[in-house]
């Protein structure tokens, strides 16, 4: 008697996961941003796109660079 409701429960447990597995696998990600649509919100300028806002960040974090570095030679190292 047992033995059989042992056996039940493992099956039981083997199927339950294999469901989790199976449902963690099938679930499709995000899909990759569209670059070239505009851009949603309120804070959007007349005919920018999505890929405008990835150019800008790059652009001024190129600019800041030589700034942050300075700033980090200058600041005191911490104690370890």
């Amino acid at each position: 008697m047992c033995l059989q409701l042992r056996r039940a429960l493992y099956k039981a447990m083997a199927i339950a996961v294999a469901c989790l597995a199976f449902s963690a696998f099938a679930a499709d990600p995000k899909p990759p941003a569209k670059m070239d649509e505009p851009m949603a919100g309120k804070m959007r300028k007349p005919g920018m796109k999505q890929s405008d806002v990835k150019k800008e960040a790059q652009k001024k974090s190129r600019a800041m660079k030589p700034k942050i570095e300075k700033e980090e030679k200058e600041m005191p190292h911490a104690p370890k």
